[in-house]
């Protein structure tokens, strides 16, 4: 075996030798590419011509990093310094309150906690995610998912032109409002803000998950997720209500028929009592005035009587 290594040794060397060299060959072919294709794009930039290159090379990526990092855009407000981003991080700050020892993260992933619960094979993501379970139910094919993203459904109506997404990113709209200076994600950073309060000692986090909390009431044995995912639950009842809804609609469009059809026999009708009006104010007194003779003498044989 020895004399087998032995011989074997310098052929294994010269193949890694080869394949070193060729690595480096294709690494410097490669590198000689790029260098040329940027060249030839920072010539065409400062000659002004158009190149096919040109969007791709160093200084147009730096020049948009620098345009989406300026104070007037939103990801530079973020992250200016005393911004949201900052006030974040901060010593003290929401993240170290988070993840402080005893702290909101340290509940959330103990022994026992809430990350246990809901992954045990018993708990409640398992059960969500189960065959026939809740999410099963929600995209299976034609379930509430198909609704939500079939043509002319409530997805199309929020992400088509002039919807929900168009009203919210649109210039002034509420996602600007919330990024800029002194709007709501300043508030919410602030060093007073909402964050620091729900972050501090005893505050809302600590009280949500704390043994009786709000977590552990959602969450929980026998908790509000667990009856919604519950058979004949929330969930079943939103599926029953989508299904029912379907039935329905052939109904309503017949009865939209039916009434559609009333109004036309009932504009029939209203345009034949004018002629029949008019034919009895040209009907002769005589015929008329009989009428009325017979009408009283059967009046006054009644008082009579």
């Amino acid at each position: 075996m020895r004399i087998r290594n032995v011989i074997e040794l310098p052929t294994k060397i010269t193949f890694a030798t080869a394949a070193s060299a060729l690595a480096v060959a294709e690494a410097s072919i490669s590198l000689s590419r790029l260098a040329v294709e940027n060249v030839q794009a920072e010539l065409g930039a400062a000659l002004d011509i158009e190149t096919p290159k040109r969007s791709g090379t160093p200084l147009d990526l730096l020049h948009k990093i620098n345009e989406l990092l300026n104070e007037d855009r939103s990801l530079g407000r973020v992250l200016a310094p005393g911004g949201p981003l900052e006030r974040l991080l901060a010593p003290g700050g929401v993240v170290d309150r988070l993840t402080a020892p005893d702290g909101f993260a340290e509940k959330l992933a103990a022994p026992g906690g809430l990350l246990d619960r809901a992954t045990d094979e018993d708990g409640i993501l398992m059960r969500i995610t189960a065959a026939d379970g809740p999410l099963d139910r929600l995209t299976r094919p034609g379930g509430v998912i198909d609704q939500f993203t079939e043509n002319e459904g409530i997805l199309e109506r929020l992400t088509g032109e002039g919807g929900v997404v168009d009203k919210l990113t649109e210039p002034g709209g509420v996602l600007e409002r919330v990024l800029d200076t002194g709007g709501i994600l300043d508030q919410l950073t602030a060093v007073d803000g909402l964050l620091t309060k729900l972050a501090e000692d005893d505050g809302l986090l600590d009280r949500a998950v704390a043994d009786g909390g709000i977590l552990d009431t959602a969450f929980g044995p026998e908790g509000t997720i667990e009856r919604a995912i519950a058979p004949g639950g929330a969930i079943d009842q939103i599926s029953e209500l989508s299904a029912s809804i379907g039935e329905i609609s052939p109904t309503i469009v017949e009865l939209q028929k039916t009434v559609v059809e009333l109004n036309l026999a009932a504009e029939t009708l209203n345009t034949a009592v004018v002629p029949v009006g008019d034919l009895v104010g040209r009907l002769p007194k005589r015929l008329t005035r009989g009428a009325d003779k017979d009408s009283r003498a059967g009046n006054s044989s009644g008082q009579l009587h």
